[in-house]
């Protein structure tokens, strides 16, 4: 019997990992289409950077942001509601952006599918940690390395379809995302999380009771500002690189096709760095392991930039997985500092953080349009490095 039940929490991983690379596939399919999409809806090219940032600073904000609300509503009832919608309203929103009339009813879409998309990640990501059973690091990195190799593969598949029918066909994609729908809500249904993990791990507490909000994050709030602000810049750089490097290859005459494959493998490098730095976060000092990423990332991606042909690939993919594999790191370091708001945890490291990062996209694509993307990719890699400093003052706790 304990066989069994541990077979079922298993499976039930599995499946929400599976849920979390559909729905990071439809969430992340922007930086893929960006060059068609401004080619269609845009008349000149001189402000693609700015635009571009914009984008990413409406499809930050209203993903990102949104999930520390959706994580403070998940701390409080059952998910199941926040899971099934948000698979499906993402698949829609993606699907229908080929037929979009203008730039703001693509905003709009960016703006419900983001939203959707930010009430799946916070409970979730705490259902990978409580369903894992070889330790919390291990749940989470495989719970996002799902959604990292579902942006991996999810948009370049799109790509492939899209290369042989058009853009228009782009609606035909919703069609996965509803059959994923269907097995989350059958299964979050009929044995819900909330219900049938038993709370033998300190990190459970659907009947604990939740102590008040300020009491916990008060003694906290420096750790978790320092947090933030190095997930940020972070941030900004694995962000801004996807998008501005899908411009950029644009303009070296990439093909369609070239430049969504090496995007996607600079997703899935960062996926590989991202499952990576979650095994090693259960075996050695989470503080050495984001030194490491934070210091050695930058100086590979610069010279990925100033090299080509394979060089430049393997360059690029390694500094993303170095880069990646603090990923782990700065969520786990969340909960941990607020064990009893744990899904607002999650969303303040995936999401607030996330969101900052891309708000900050629009006066990067700004300064873009002035110096031109090689310099501005160039400053962007650099980013991490500043953050090194401030890991000396978060808390200590293990």
């Amino acid at each position: 019997m304990l066989d069994k039940s541990n077979t079922t929490l298993r499976n039930r991983l599995y499946l929400l990992t599976f849920a979390h690379a559909v729905v990071d596939a439809y969430s992340t399919t922007l930086p893929h289409l960006l060059p068609l999409l401004f080619r269609k809806l845009v008349s000149h090219t001189t402000s693609w950077s700015s635009l571009a940032g914009l984008l990413i600073a409406v499809s930050g904000v209203f993903n990102s942001f949104s999930q520390v609300v959706f994580g403070q509503l998940a701390d409080r009832g059952r998910t199941a509601y926040f899971l099934i919608f948000g698979v499906a309203i993402p698949s829609v929103c993606t699907s229908l952006m080929g037929v979009v009339p203008s730039l703001f009813a693509l905003m709009l879409l960016l703006i419900i599918g983001g939203m959707a998309a930010a009430a799946f990640h916070p409970p979730a990501a705490v259902q990978a940690a409580v369903l894992a059973k070889r330790g919390r690091g291990f749940g989470v990195s495989l719970f996002i390395t799902g959604g990292n190799v579902g942006q991996a593969i999810g948009p370049f598949c799109i790509m492939l379809l899209l290369n042989h029918y058009g853009l228009e066909k782009l609606v035909w994609c919703m069609i996965p995302g509803f059959l994923v729908t269907l097995l989350v809500a059958k299964t979050n249904y009929s044995r819900p999380v909330e219900e049938r993990v038993v709370p033998t791990t300190t990190f459970s507490h659907s009947t604990a009771k939740k102590e008040n909000l300020w009491i916990a994050l008060r003694p906290e709030l420096r750790p978790l500002i320092v947090l933030y602000l190095i997930t940020t810049l972070r941030t900004v750089t694995t962000v801004g690189v996807l998008n501005f490097l899908s411009l950029h290859l644009d303009q070296q005459d990439f093909s369609h096709l070239q430049r969504s494959a090496v995007l996607s493998l600079f997703v899935f490098a960062g996926s590989m760095g991202i499952m990576t730095g979650g095994s090693l976060s259960d075996r050695i000092n989470r503080y050495t392991l984001l030194r490491f990423s934070l210091i050695v990332a930058p100086p590979i991606l610069y010279a990925a930039l100033h090299s080509s042909g394979v060089l430049f690939l393997i360059l690029l993919l390694l500094g993303n997985f170095t880069l990646s594999t603090s990923v782990t790191v700065n969520i786990v370091l969340a909960q941990q500092l607020l064990p009893r708001h744990e899904n607002l945890a999650s969303s303040f490291a995936m999401g607030a953080a996330w969101g900052t990062a891309g708000l900050l996209n629009y006066p990067v694509g700004m300064i873009g349009d002035q110096i031109g993307l090689p310099k501005l990719l160039d400053g962007l890699v650099m980013l991490p490095l500043i953050t090194v400093v401030l890991v000396p003052l978060l808390k200590q706790k293990q």
